[in-house]
């Protein structure tokens, strides 16, 4: 039985960039477990890839060390003889990381995780104004946690939809060291992305492949108003846009409309067969990193230009017939 459980070992590499290197300027991550077995160390994105560890349960325990550049996301799962998996969430971040009621403990990333937790469950999940109470309770726990790379992260993800110089003033209570770290990334990137294409700005150039290969550069429309719609096949509100962007397209082409369609898809087949079930006319081509540029989180997003290359701005898809009316009409 004990063979068989340690081939799982095989599965998991034990990466270069995560040798055992101790001290105090390295981490160790502890946790206990009763029987024989395993457990696996996963950090998510070092380098644009996961890192896998593996040690085997000893004493009741497991442990890992090694360095990590930055703080990342990770799970330690925990394989015992005779019981179901067992997965661990945790921040890699060099400091002595402990499993401990429920959480790992330890390093600022983790304790300041456990302190979130608290906030949210202290909330009242029926109140009327729960998500009100939610976001202020949170933003003040974020932003009390300055030099902590977990809270740049969470703050991004809970105010990305503010408007720009409230995120942007909030965001920049974070120190330097954090506002560049790979967590911080989102929050700094965001911004650049949305002062790129606020109202008023040049819209950020790009050139794409079409269906055929054929390259399309964004200022070969000039002169035409341009809506970009970044999509994907798989999106279920983007193919459900479709039909009535035929509408604004069959109502204001002859007006001076365009529409270029920016597929975020990963396989070109699934784009190209959507585009063909939705019969749409337009010019459609596949992103290459034209949406981080935009600022794009979420599909369907769409931005309006105009004739001569000047961003209107980001326009919500109900707000679309209104605009177009106000400009073309």
């Amino acid at each position: 039985m004990r063979s068989k459980l340690f081939a799982g070992l095989i599965l998991c590499a034990v990466a270069a960039g995560l040798c055992a290197c101790g001290g105090s300027k390295g981490y160790t991550i502890q946790g206990p477990a009763e029987g024989e077995g395993y457990a696996v160390l996963r950090i998510f994105n070092v380098g644009g890839t996961t890192l896998c560890d593996t040690t085997a349960i000893q004493k009741g325990q497991y442990v890992f060390s090694g360095s990590v550049d930055d703080v990342y996301m990770g799970e330690v799962l925990v394989f015992e003889e005779g019981k179901e998996p067992v997965r661990h969430f945790l921040y890699v971040e060099n400091a002595p990381l402990v499993w401990k009621d429920g959480y790992f403990r330890g390093g600022p990333n983790n304790d300041f995780n456990v302190e979130m937790e608290a906030v949210g469950a202290s909330l009242d999940t029926q109140a009327p104004d729960y998500r009100e109470q939610l976001t202020a309770k949170m933003n003040a726990c974020f932003l009390s946690h300055p030099d902590v790379e977990a809270a740049a992260f969470f703050y991004y993800n809970f105010n990305r939809e503010a408007p720009l110089e409230e995120f942007e003033a909030g965001y920049n209570t974070f120190t330097e060291r954090v506002r560049n770290s790979f967590m911080g990334q989102n929050g700094r990137d965001d911004i650049i992305a949305r002062k790129a294409t606020g109202e008023g700005t040049e819209a950020p150039a790009f050139t794409l492949n079409d269906r055929e290969g054929h390259p399309v550069a964004l200022s070969s429309l000039r002169g035409r108003y341009v809506l970009l719609d970044f999509w994907a096949s798989w999106c279920r509100p983007c193919r459900a846009s479709m039909p009535h962007l035929k509408e604004l397209y069959a109502q204001y082409h002859g007006k001076g409309l365009e529409i270029l369609g920016i597929s975020t898809d990963s396989k070109v087949a699934d784009w190209i067969q959507a585009v063909s079930e939705d019969d749409t006319p337009w010019i459609h081509v596949l992103d290459q990193g034209v949406a981080e540029i935009y600022g794009v989180h979420a599909v369907p997003t769409f931005f309006l230009i105009d004739p001569e290359g000047i961003m209107v701005g980001k326009i919500d898809h109900d707000d679309l017939d209104g605009v177009l009316q106000r400009l073309l009409d």
